[in-house]
């Protein structure tokens, strides 16, 4: 199985997994291959720790009797895909939420009949300008995808959450209040920008798929300066061809203008969000697999 993502190089027992030049997106598939291939449960930090290929098959030997993946149940939130959850986050997007965000944002929306017709779940993915393009995005989405949607957000942002001793108690408990309402308003979960916990959100991507919730997701992984569009990131391409899930290009034009990342307040404008035919995608050509993606966000 390793052969098949190392290019020709040798391998063996003694190999170490650092020679065998494995780039992020490729330490991930092959996580997914091995879990498929025997119907385990790797845990991303051990693996990241495994140093030889003789490490990662012990790794692999042992990870049936392992404990559950704590550091995906710490990560997902669950909660806020039930009834209650999704009463409130119902009732607040269309009394304040998405209200307030029109006040700002004069949202002109094209290629809504790209939707019609469409069966979901799907994968929304969008460029990046500012706080606001996720309340922007769904106060254009009719009704029947807007109350069905996940929403990813970089589990960076979050990071005293996550990562608690490396904060004060003040900045724990920002961060956490700030990470709980996203989860209940938007019923958004993280997404890792580094390598650790890309599996696991593959899978939690799938849950969601597996319950009709579509999921919007910003491939370029951070907002733009100056109205550009940055490359996309790999991940739409595996996600989207692992999950069998279409994917819905969206063009954000001028919500930076409504609010830029370094203002502290919005200033009312007009923004523009457009919606492009459904992609479907198939095979492990990834990085390909983004690029069009993204040329079919920049075409809109």
């Amino acid at each position: 199985m390793l052969a098949r993502y190392v290019g020709g190089r040798p391998v063996a027992p003694g190999t170490s997994l650092e020679a065998l030049g494995l780039s992020s997106l490729e330490r991930v598939e092959l996580m997914v291959a091995l879990e498929e291939a025997f119907h385990t449960t790797i845990e991303e930090s051990a693996f990241v720790q495994a140093g030889t290929v003789k490490d990662l098959q012990r790794l692999i030997e042992t990870a049936a009797t392992a404990e559950p993946d704590a550091e995906r149940a710490w990560d997902f939130p669950s909660w806020n895909t039930r009834a209650l959850a999704r009463g409130v986050r119902r009732a607040s997007l269309a009394l304040w939420l998405l209200p307030l965000a029109r006040v700002f944002a004069r949202i002109r929306t094209e290629g809504r009949h790209h939707l019609d017709g469409l069966q979901g779940p799907v994968i929304f993915a969008a460029n990046h300008q500012s706080h606001l393009d996720t309340p922007v995005i769904l106060a254009a989405l009719p009704p029947r995808w807007r109350y069905r949607l996940g929403t990813a957000m970089a589990k960076e942002f979050f990071k005293p959450h996550f990562f608690p001793d490396q904060f004060t108690r003040r900045q724990r408990f920002t961060s956490s209040l700030n990470y709980y309402l996203s989860a209940l308003f938007f019923n958004a979960f993280p997404l890792p920008q580094r390598e650790a916990g890309a599996r696991q959100t593959l899978r939690y991507v799938g849950e969601l798929l597996a319950k009709d919730v579509s999921v919007l997701i910003f491939p370029e992984g951070r907002r733009t300066d100056h109205g550009e569009i940055n490359p996309f990131r790999p991940g739409i391409g595996m996600m989207a061809a692992r999950l069998q899930a279409p994917v819905v290009p969206v063009r954000l034009v001028g919500v930076d203008r409504v609010l830029h990342h370094t203002w502290r307040m919005a200033r009312p404008g007009r923004v523009s969000v457009r919606f492009g035919a459904p992609l479907r995608f198939d095979g492990e050509h990834y990085e390909e697999m983004a690029r069009q993606v993204q040329a079919a966000v920049e075409a809109l």
